[in-house]
C-alpha cells in the first residue's frame, strides 16, 4: 500500500479524504472498505478514520452491509453547483428537444480545469446507449472535449456555423460516438458544450449529418438566449 495521496501541496489528510470521495466516480455508488483502500492506495486503518470524519459531515453513509455510499451532503452541494450557473431553465428544454428529434442522449458539459463535467443530461429512451450521469467528470476528449478546448477563450470574432460542429467516434469509448457544439454567453464567453451521443453503429454518416444540424441549430439558439453577441453568432446551416 502507498500512503502518498498522489497530490502535491495542500493538507495531506484533506487530500486523502478527497481521494476517497473520488474513488466513487464511475462506480455503482457502493464500495466496500477493501475496494476503497485498493482504489486510493491507502491503508484500511487510514481509510476507516477518514470515513468516520466524512460520515460525520454527511459526505459518506455506511450501509448495514458494512459497505459505504455517498452521503446527502454531496447532493446538496451538487444542487448548489448547478444553480450557480443559473442554466437549468435554459438548457433542459434544449436537451429535451434534441432527444425528441434525434432519439439519442443529450448532455450539457462545462469545462473544469483539464476535465469536463456533465451538468445536465436527458437520456434517450433507447435501451442501448452510453451511460453518463449528472456530475460525472470526464477527460477533455470526444466531441464536447474538442469544442470546449477549441473555444476555451470564447467566441472572439464571427465564425462560420460549420466551425462550431465537432464529432468523435470511439475516442472516449470504442463503441460510442458523439456530435457537439460550443455554447456561448454574454460577450462571447464560453459557457459549455451541447452534446449528443450514442452507439457508433447508429452514428452513420447520414445520421451524423442530421444530428449535426440539430446540435448546431440548438447550440446557436441557446447561445443567443444566453446573451451571446448576435454579430458574432452565425446563422444555422440548413
Amino acid at each position: 500500500m502507498n500512503e502518498d495521496s498522489g497530490k502535491t501541496g495542500g493538507v495531506a489528510a484533506v487530500n486523502r479524504a478527497l481521494l476517497i470521495l473520488d474513488a466513487f466516480r464511475q462506480t455503482s455508488g457502493v464500495l466496500s472498505l477493501k475496494e476503497i483502500a485498493e482504489a486510493t492506495g491507502l491503508y484500511k486503518s487510514t481509510v476507516l478514520r477518514l470515513l468516520e470524519s466524512l460520515e460525520g459531515f454527511g459526505y459518506i453513509r455506511r450501509l448495514d452491509t458494512g459497505s459505504y455510499h455517498l452521503g446527502p451532503k454531496l447532493a446538496e452541494l451538487a444542487a448548489v453547483y448547478r444553480e450557480s450557473f443559473n442554466l437549468q431553465s435554459y438548457v433542459m428544454p434544449v436537451l429535451e428537444t434534441v432527444v425528441a428529434e434525434i432519439d439519442e442522449s443529450a448532455t450539457f458539459y462545462v469545462a473544469e480545469g483539464e476535465a469536463r463535467v456533465c451538468l445536465f443530461r436527458v437520456e434517450t429512451p433507447q435501451l442501448i446507449r452510453d451511460h453518463i450521469r449528472v456530475g460525472d467528470t470526464l477527460p477533455l476528449k470526444g466531441a464536447s472535449g474538442k469544442a470546449l478546448i477549441a473555444f476555451a477563450n470564447g467566441l472572439e470574432s464571427a465564425t462560420d456555423a460549420d466551425a462550431l460542429i465537432f464529432t468523435s467516434a470511439g475516442e472516449r469509448h470504442p463503441d460510442m460516438a458523439a456530435v457537439a457544439a460550443p455554447v456561448f454567453g454574454v460577450g462571447g464567453k464560453l459557457i459549455g458544450a451541447l452534446n449528443a451521443s450514442g452507439p457508433k453503429t447508429r452514428f452513420t454518416a447520414k445520421a451524423v449529418k442530421q444530428i449535426s444540424r440539430v446540435i448546431q441549430r440548438e447550440a446557436i439558439q441557446l447561445s443567443l438566449r444566453l446573451g451571446a453577441p448576435e454579430s458574432r453568432i452565425p446563422k444555422p446551416n440548413g
